[in-house]
């Protein structure tokens, strides 16, 4: 019986280590589907290793591989996924969080949880090491914490529970009963253990930033609309790029969100995030109390958007298989993918009011701006901000100064200038008129050269009747949101809608309601030194016996674990590489980087490839390929001109050898590219 009770006790560690998956999918327990497969593939686990403990004369062997078929077919069955399990692991590595509980995600990782329970219990019942049992399921939950490290937290009851089963494995595995002063200094122990995680955990260095090991995989999808939306202000503006969306929300009156620009490089405000394949729940960071739930139903009528249109950010959505940025929740089109005509969403709204904004204290700015603010724009700020000591006071000035002084007017003119940069902000100083793009791209760059972080947002203003709304092109419109410690990110409109200078045809005919809700500060009184207000109070938040016959089993499994590890590490060291070329500082090196890696893509193909030929014999294998030959041109420019490698040139080279990589592994079949995936050639030649 106490090889059962261990064996049982090992199975209940794999099947707990199992659901520390749950924040992948949204939290623990998790929703149901998830448990319903991590208790059936572990359950079926635990089944094997009873019956092995009970009858100790079957061949350890045969129990290993029956227990392994069972545990697949429960996973495939339960989950539905068939033969694409095989890539769970690939689209939980490239997806976001939380991912939606079916098909191959799910089915992965119930059959990961459900080997790690059958091996847990197997070296429970012939090992004879008492540490061997908690080895598998230990290796389960550091890849449950590695994948979601982004997720929610784990319950508090989480790690005593882990370090009770671990225990009790332990002191099963003894041959006589532990005395009571050798339980009572271990309980002491565990207990001031667990104490310490509870309470110091939270405080502990680094906590606040988990490893994900999905940083390791580079984000595969590639937004349609490229990465400054903005570009397209003035086309849609005049509607020339026609866009017609009608649509009903339980908050009318609000703007509708498309695209979050976070980083600015002079010339252009654009999308700096990375973006991975979205399911129907997206990730969302709750940022405070005082945001409020909105549903809103969306009906493209014509035009292509290249982006999802939202109230807020997008916590639900009813179309899977776009992709989405983790940081700002923005959901694009990917490239190669029709737009949805038809989706309903769920988001969440900040309602932050004026007097918490300033009661708040605007959150730092990572890095400064770069490139700093031109003469005539610091000389504008610094004479706008005089007087005014606080971080919010100065932000209040800056607003007041666009909005209600008077001198500056909205441009309502046919034909608008466009653009964001520098050199458009110094013209918006000078003539005292501009659009919404000007307004926002000036109020967002004046707040990162004080030192706030903020960014620029790109959507529409719709026309509503009742609950039903109208969004056409020429309803565009940009805004700025400022992150507040305890708050998150807080819209700001800077634009004086109420002083216009000029007339279109095309003018939207009903205001949108702004306010307290679209625009906090509207209603404020800029007081001389910024005022006093309350400073927020937080940054931001016994050894059994082996049988003879037995006694190779722990050295095989252990033998296996370290082949199965040996295999892995090949794809593991390709991905690594792969990042540090990508992630290269120097531009040329980056531009390389990526005509190394397509390199070593050829010969997995099959390609005489190397580092001896020219780009030109490179080409010439492929009979002229015309992705690897625009590679080719950009590594030759990076490599031999006199100028500088431009800063957009690595990413649209790594772009082009992701389309070189696609097409050869096109022209391979289904073991070839398992061949290449597991080859370990291209990394004994160093780069």
């Amino acid at each position: 019986m106490r090889r059962l009770a261990r064996a049982v006790l090992a199975g209940l560690l794999g099947a707990l280590a199992g659901l520390g998956f749950g924040p992948v999918f949204g939290g623990v327990p998790g929703p149901a589907p998830f448990v319903t497969a991590v208790a059936a593939c572990a359950g079926a686990a635990t089944l094997v290793v009873a019956v092995a403990a009970l009858v100790p004369r079957l061949p350890s062997t045969v129990v290993s591989l029956a227990g392994a078929v069972l545990v697949v077919a429960t996973a495939i069955a339960v989950t539905g996924s068939g033969a694409a399990i095989a890539d769970g692991p690939w689209r939980l590595l490239t997806g976001a969080l939380p991912a939606d509980p079916t098909g191959p995600p799910l089915g992965a990782v119930a059959l990961f949880a459900g080997l790690a329970t059958l091996f847990a219990g197997l070296l429970a019942a012939y090992a004879g090491s008492p540490l061997a049992p908690v080895v598998p399921p230990l290796i389960c939950l550091l890849a449950a914490l590695g994948l979601g490290a982004s997720g929610p937290p784990l319950p508090g009851w989480y790690a005593p529970a882990v370090v009770v089963l671990v225990l009790a494995v332990l002191f099963a595995g003894q041959g006589a009963a532990p005395r009571p002063g050798v339980l009572a200094m271990v309980a002491g122990t565990g207990a001031v253990a667990v104490a310490a995680t509870l309470l110091l955990g939270p405080a502990a260095p680094g906590s606040g930033e988990p490893a994900d090991v999905r940083t390791l995989v580079s984000a595969p999808v590639l937004p349609r609309s490229g990465v400054s939306p903005l570009q397209q202000y003035l086309a849609l503006r005049d509607e020339t790029l026609p866009v017609r969306v009608t649509g009903t929300t339980s908050r009318p009156g609000g703007v509708l969100r498309m695209a979050t620009l976070s980083r600015f490089d002079g010339t252009y405000w654009t999308v700096s995030g990375d973006f991975r394949l979205a399911g129907r729940r997206l990730p969302h960071t709750p940022a405070g109390s005082r945001q409020v739930t909105v549903t809103s139903r969306i009906r493209v009528e014509s035009g292509d958007p290249d982006w999802v249109l939202s109230p807020g950010r997008t916590t639900r959505l009813t179309v899977a298989g776009l992709g989405v940025d983790e940081s700002t929740g923005d959901v694009a089109v990917p490239a190669g993918t029709a737009s949805p005509t038809a989706y309903d969403t769920t988001s969440m709204v900040n309602q932050a009011d004026a007097g918490a904004l300033l009661s708040a204290d605007p959150v730092p700015a990572s890095a400064p701006l770069t490139p700093p603010m031109p003469a005539v724009i610091r000389g504008f700020v610094e004479r706008t901000v005089a007087g005014r000591p606080s971080a919010s006071g100065q932000l209040i000035a800056l607003y007041q100064r666009f909005k209600t002084a008077g001198d500056f007017r909205y441009d309502e003119a046919k034909d608008v200038p466009g653009g964001h940069g520098y050199y458009q902000i110094q013209h918006l100083l000078e003539t005292k008129r501009g659009t919404s793009e000007q307004y926002a791209s000036a109020y967002a760059v004046m707040a990162r050269g004080l030192g706030v972080d903020a960014r620029v947002v790109m959507g529409f203003r719709p026309e509503y009747r009742g609950d039903a709304f109208t969004v056409t092109g020429r309803d565009v419109d940009a805004w700025v949101e400022v992150r507040f410690a305890g708050l998150g990110w807080v819209t700001i409109d800077p634009s004086p809608r109420g002083n216009t200078i000029g007339t279109r045809e095309n003018r939207p005919r009903t205001p949108t309601r702004t306010g307290q809700v679209d625009d906090p500060l509207k209603n404020t009184t800029p007081r001389r030194g910024g005022g006093t207000r309350p400073r927020a109070s937080g940054d931001g938040p016994p050894s059994g016996v082996s049988r003879s016959d037995d006694v190779w089993l722990p050295i095989g499994l252990t033998a296996a674990a370290l082949l199965v590890l040996l295999v892995l590490s090949v794809p593991g060291a390709k991905t690594v590489r792969r990042a540090r070329r990508r992630r290269d500082r120097s531009p040329r090196r980056a531009v390389l980087g990526a005509w190394w890696e397509t390199v070593d893509r050829m010969r997995e193909a099959g390609l005489p490839a190397g580092p001896s030929l020219t780009t030109g014999q490179a080409v010439a294998l492929t009979d002229g390929m015309p992705e690897l030959s625009a590679l080719a041109t950009m590594v030759d420019h990076a490599a031999y001109a006199p100028e500088d490698t431009s800063s957009d040139l690595p990413m649209r080279a790594w772009e082009t050898a992701g389309e070189v990589s696609r097409r050869l592994r096109d022209g391979m079949g289904r073991r070839g590219r398992l061949r290449a995936f597991f080859d370990p050639r291209t990394l004994l030649r160093p780069r």
